[in-house]
């Protein structure tokens, strides 16, 4: 009988201690909660820990106006990292997943500057120049009172030289390899298309001497005759004249123009 009372005891005391034990915590954070924890790693540029604190947050609360800016927080985030493919990736998705977004613009410049980032030197492809400038044109015609629209504009103007001084650049390669049409081709491009940021009479000298190695002098002449009517201060000119039989003095712009392929 004794041995039954102490083992009933013991089972109470064990019951005793079970009831007494703390019960598993439970998760009851909120999203703000976890978008301020992951948004002071991001602000203290600690990057790495920043996207899966986010990505954390975008998981636990998917509907949540906070998940929306965690996208462009990531976007971000793998931006400053020099991770442009990846941040392409979320800021294409922003304003894909929402579209009437108030940050869609900033999400159409970040997309600009991630092609941006990747621009190569003037001698290699230049395929991310011009997806940074469909970019950017694309927030300039849609979102023209945008606060990132100037920076967009100067970005524009900026891609655009690049873009003309690679084609000069390819143009007198084709020069130097003697296939002269394309190197026509090319002057003709970067005048045509970017007229407002390139150097003009540098253009046409250029496209006359090509004209000119090609066979066509009667042509070229007529090219060097528009810039010097055109350009009459260049130094483009001076060497024009020296290269003409005679000075056009008497012609003008309108009556050489027709002379440009």
């Amino acid at each position: 009988m004794k041995n039954y009372i102490a083992a009933v005891g013991a089972a109470l005391l064990l019951l005793s201690g079970c009831a007494t034990a703390p019960p598993p915590k439970k998760t009851t954070q909120s999203d703000a909660y976890y978008y301020e924890k992951a948004y002071a790693l991001f602000k203290s540029r600690n990057f790495i820990e920043a996207v899966p604190a986010f990505e954390e947050l975008r998981e636990k609360f998917p509907l949540s106006p906070y998940a929306v800016l965690a996208e462009l927080r990531l976007g971000e985030a793998h931006y400053f990292q020099d991770q442009f493919i990846e941040a392409t990736h979320y800021f294409e998705n922003f304003r894909r997943l929402h579209p009437s977004n108030p940050q869609v613009p900033y999400s159409i410049y970040m997309t600009g500057m991630c092609h941006y980032q990747q621009i190569l030197s003037m001698d290699r492809d230049q395929t991310f120049a011009e997806a940074a400038l469909e970019q950017f044109q694309q927030l300039v015609d849609l979102y023209p009172r945008s606060p990132y629209t100037g920076l967009a504009l100067c970005k524009i103007a900026e891609v655009k030289k690049r873009l003309a001084e690679h084609e000069f650049f390819i143009g007198n390669f084709y020069v130097r390899t003697k296939n002269y049409k394309g190197a026509i081709e090319r002057f003709n491009k970067a005048l045509k298309r970017y007229p407002n940021h390139i150097q003009q009479d540098k253009v046409l000298f250029a496209i006359a001497e090509a004209t000119r190695k090609s066979g066509d002098r009667v042509r070229a002449e007529k090219i060097l005759e528009y810039l010097v009517a055109t350009y009459p201060d260049s130094p483009y000119a001076a060497s024009a004249k020296e290269k003409l039989p005679s000075t056009p003095a008497t012609k003008t712009p309108q009556e050489t123009k027709s002379a440009l392929p």
